[in-house]
Formats: structure tokens, sequence, C-alpha cells
């Protein structure tokens, strides 16, 4: 055989060669694709940059304060969030009905099915927008194609773990309807988008119901004090912070003269009981820094906030240190929801400021919605003054906690009673008609 032919040759055996290769790849990923069902996470397909005023003022009656208690985030960290990109759920794109019984007791990986479930409807997205302390899943998740959202989140203290079953159940129950052809619910969903963070607190979630050696990570503080912690009513994540008190808000880690610190309040670690600290920085830890990227992905559109507690069936309504408008609009909605579940409504008076309890989410949503901007120089969202200031209400939503269930409880009877026969599940179904 001449050279020429023998290249020829070999060329024609090394493409061969190669498009059979090309063949066996195609066919591996066709299999491995019809066989392996199981949802997968992976890298978000868009740039998620939010964007949010950050300016190096301060406020002008900063000689109120009498102690800031926690040190301020700082502004690479809160650059952070605002440039974070979330991992995406991969749907299947095979929704089949979810038969989810709240009234079992679930692991927190048993929910996290539940929610891959629903992201393979069309109309859910669901987003890994943090990991816990011990490295668990956070999760945002969207249902509907509205431009008004609905945000709803849940259990950010441990022992109020029934919040997340609940919010669970409403949007599983929503999600059937829609894939199950309901015309009023499609209807709904077109103009309404519901925006949750079902557990803030995941690893709390895990530790109140299935005990401490849930935790993966045995050098955690929570663990590290065991013995002298009371699990009947802990609200802290697993570092031992109460995370509805680590949000850089105004005034979140000080307190004002004349006030004295509350008695609840920790400025060290504790692990007495009724006393809960807020951290030593504002924003610091993960589930809060997830949080926040939700929340202000959301909070423009946002015409409805609530934030789900689970003690006293209450409902508290208003902040004595954002504008008039903001706290009729707080108050009008906390009476429409009364209204329908028999929830009594607290007003100002049961929402004090400047004692060193401040920094919930609330407080951050609260302030997100009468425009307040981030400052470097106290690490915290800002207004012009402390007291007395001239912010208004720039975007329209209200803002409330809602206690659910007549107290905390491991029982899950508890979250099925108050969202069938208490009224709950009615004013889920009925905030989405926006007619508050």
């Amino acid at each position: 055989m001449s050279r020429k032919n023998k290249n020829k040759y070999f060329f024609r055996k090394f493409f061969f060669f190669i498009i059979v290769l090309i063949i066996i790849y195609l066919l591996y990923s066709l299999v491995i694709n019809i066989f392996d069902k199981e949802d997968k996470i992976i890298e978000t397909f868009y740039h998620s940059k939010l964007s949010f005023d950050i300016v190096n003022t301060s406020e002008e009656d900063n000689d109120i304060i009498d102690t800031m208690f926690m040190e301020g985030m700082s502004e690479d960290d809160f650059n952070s969030i605002l440039k974070l990109n979330p991992s995406v759920v991969k749907s299947n794109n095979n929704y089949t009905n979810i038969d989810y019984d709240f009234e079992k007791k679930s692991h927190y990986s048993e929910l996290e099915s539940i929610y891959r479930e629903l992201n393979n409807s069309s109309i859910v997205k669901l987003y890994v927008i943090g990991k816990s302390v011990d490295n668990r899943n956070i999760y945002g998740i969207e249902v509907g194609s509205g431009d008004d959202v609905l945000f709803m989140d849940s259990n950010i203290h441990a022992a109020e773990a029934s919040t997340t079953l609940v919010l669970t159940k409403f949007l599983v129950d929503i999600v059937n309807e829609y894939e199950s052809g309901s015309e009023s619910i499609k209807s709904l969903l077109k103009s309404v988008k519901i925006a949750s963070i079902l557990c803030i607190n995941p690893d709390g979630y895990e530790v109140y119901n299935y005990g401490i050696e849930s935790l993966n990570n045995k050098d955690l503080w929570i663990y590290q004090n065991k013995d002298s912690i009371n699990f009947e009513n802990i609200k802290s994540n697993a570092n031992g912070v109460d995370l509805n008190r680590n949000f850089p808000t105004q005034n979140s880690g000080l307190y004002y003269k004349g006030n004295k610190l509350i008695s609840n309040t920790s400025i060290t670690k504790t692990t007495d009981k009724g006393k809960y600290y807020n951290g030593d920085v504002v924003g610091s830890e993960p589930e809060i820094r997830a949080s926040m990227y939700f929340m202000l992905k959301h909070y423009k559109n946002t015409y409805a906030y609530i934030n789900l507690h689970s003690q006293g069936r209450v409902i508290y309504a208003g902040k004595p240190n954002l504008s008039n408008e903001f706290n009729e609009a707080c108050s009008s909605f906390a009476k429409y929801i009364s209204n329908i579940n028999g929830y009594k409504v607290h007003g100002l008076s049961s929402e004090p400021v400047g004692e060193g309890n401040d920094g919930s989410a609330t407080d951050f949503m609260a302030e997100l919605a009468n425009g307040f901007k981030f400052s470097t120089k106290t690490g915290r969202l800002m207004a012009d003054k402390y007291v007395n200031n001239s912010c208004s209400f720039k975007y329209k939503y209200p803002v409330i906690t809602m206690e659910i269930t007549k107290t905390w409880s491991r029982e899950p009877s508890y979250s099925s009673d108050e969202y069938y026969y208490n009224g709950l599940k009615s004013v889920f179904y009925k905030l989405l008609e926006k007619d508050f």
C-alpha cells in the first residue's frame, strides 16, 4: 500500500473512531436522563446582581444612642449579598400531584423532597439561596408568574417549626390545584407571585424536632452547650444566635439613651432560659444573608409581607420609628386578616424601638418599604434620623408578624388545626386576591 493510501486509511479509521465515541456518549446521556429522575442543583442561568443605595453618612441625631453593642455589617459583606448568584434546582417538568400529610412529623430532608417535587410544576421556581450553619440548604421558592409579590417566610425561630409545615401545605395545595386545571387559581397566579423562604432556620427546625444529635457538626455552639440549653423553646440557630435580631436594620444591636436594655436580650452568648443573643455583628449569620438576598430580590414588587411565628394567635402591626402612612397600611392589613381568622391585633405599643431587641425580619422589610439606604458608617440600613425621621412609604406594602397556633409544639396536628379549622387557609387564599 502506498504512503498516500496508508494516510487515507489512517484518517478514515480515526474519524470513524471519533464518530463512534460521540454516538456512545450521546446514548449514555440519553440513558442517564431516562433513568436518573432525581432533581439536580445547577448554577443559575442568569446574572442576579441586585442594586441598592449605599451611602457613607449617618443619622443626624446619633447622639440619642446610648450603647451600640453589635458591630455593623461591612460594605463588602453587604455587596456580596447583592452580587449573589443562587443555585437553581433543575425541574424534570413532570409534575405529579403531591400528597403532603403535614400531620406527620417530617425531617427537613423530607421537606426538601417536597420542595423539589413542587419545582416540577411550570409555575414554580426553586432556588438554593444559601446554606445554614450546619450546611443545610436554605430554599427560596416562587409560585406564580405575576408581577405582584406576596412575600411570606417562616421558622426563623427554631421552636416555631409549625410555621414551615403550614406554609409548605399552602404551597402544595396551590400548586396541586393549578396543575389539576383550576381556572380560578390559574387566573390568580397570572397576576400574583408567591415568594417564600419556607424555613429560614433549618438547623433549628431539625434540632427542635429530632434532637441535638441531628447536627452534623458537633463543634457548633449549641451542641457544645447542649447540657445547658432548654430545647423546649429554643430560638437560635446552631451558632446560638437569635436570627430574628440579626438583620442589619437601623436600630439593631443598640439602645437609646433613656431606655433600658430589654430583659430578654443578652449581649453575650447565653444558655439562660428566656435570654436571646443577637450576635456580635449584624448580618453575621448565613441564614440571614440568604434571607436578605431573597428579600432584596423581591421587595420592590411586594404587595404584602408576612413573617410567620407560632406563639399566641396574634398579629403585630406597625413600627413606631416609621411613617404614619406605613403604619396605617399595616394596621388596616392586620385588621383585614383578623376579620377572617379572629387573631388579636397588636399595634405600635407592642413594637418597642431602641431597647436592644430590634433587627428582626419585619424591621428589615419595613425599612425597605420606607426607602432606607445602607450606610457604610453604621453598617446598617438608615434614614436621616433615628427619631422623627422623614422617611416616606416608598414601596406600598404592609408588613406584619403573624403568630399562628396558641404556642410552639412538636405535635404536627397543631399546624393542621390552625390551617383547616382556625382560618389560616382562608387567609392565605384571600391574600392572593389583593382586595384588602
